[in-house]
């Protein structure tokens, strides 16, 4: 009789730590829906958000070209197409991104463009200068040659390189904001880089701010989820962010990526 008692309290024990394990593991997927709908969120209220800048430009243009009064040379009906197409390009890679969250999606498909450092900055900083805060000053600093070209992906580099000086605008309340770029070592690499006056990164956010999908709970405003989302993109093209810590006027951003 004992012997049956026993086994039936192990029977019972066995089946308790069975339910328990499998209460944990509910928690555990109610946790993981939980993330993923906060990051999901997120991402598409930031992607609204970004989306505007190529939708306004698009816009823009297209009042332009439905003006009766205006005449238009060939080479200026051609730049006006060139941008178009840019733009539409871009919400097409924005959009793509979306991706990221739907399992069994790989995005956006990469493509190696030739493209002017030089020219891809100067669209970033008119996509940007509505951002600016009065007074402040947005600028180019000139490292590289206009009759410099290289090949990468050129609209998530774009992206990217939106992310970071959108970033920069936001919180440079006074003095500026500098955007550059410049070879490196070896000479396959290319940086790009942010440079602003801003409050810089409280010190301890500087080991979260690239790794919000770690943990959405822990993030506190959408800039950090901005440089998160600009470090996987970055990645999927070879590259990576980097913050530094020598620059000391406020925040420097770079942004290094391997090219031809």
């Amino acid at each position: 009789m004992i012997v049956f008692l026993i086994i039936a309290l192990l029977i019972l024990l066995v089946a308790c730590l069975c339910a328990m394990m499998h209460v944990r593991s509910l928690r555990e997927q109610v946790r993981d829906l939980q993330k993923s709908d906060s990051m999901k969120t997120t991402f598409i209220k930031a992607l609204g958000r970004e989306i505007r800048t190529p939708l306004h430009s698009v816009s823009g243009m297209a009042e332009v070209i439905s003006r009766e009064d205006l005449y238009l040379s060939k080479s200026e009906k051609k730049n006006i197409t060139d941008q178009i197409k840019y733009n539409t390009s871009l919400i097409s890679t924005l959009l793509d991104e979306v991706a990221i969250y739907t399992e069994g999606s790989e995005g956006h498909c990469l493509q190696d463009e030739r493209f002017s450092p030089n020219s891809l900055i100067n669209r970033c900083l008119e996509g940007n200068r509505t951002f600016l805060h009065k007074g402040v000053k947005l600028l180019f600093r000139r490292d590289l040659g206009d009759d410099q070209f290289v090949s990468a992906d050129r609209h998530i580099v774009e992206v990217v390189l939106n992310k970071l000086v959108f970033s920069a605008c936001k919180f440079t309340m006074e003095g500026e904001v500098v955007v550059g770029c410049r070879c490196g070592t070896p000479s396959n690499l290319i940086t790009f880089y942010v440079e602003d006056t801003g409050a810089g990164i409280p010190e301890d956010r500087k080991n979260k701010m690239f790794t919000w999908f770690d943990d959405p709970n822990d993030m506190r405003d959408e800039t950090e989820f901005d440089l998160a989302v600009a470090q996987r993109l970055a990645s999927k093209i070879g590259g990576y962010l980097h913050y530094d810590e020598r620059y000391t006027r406020g925040t420097r951003m770079e942004f290094t990526l391997p090219v031809r």
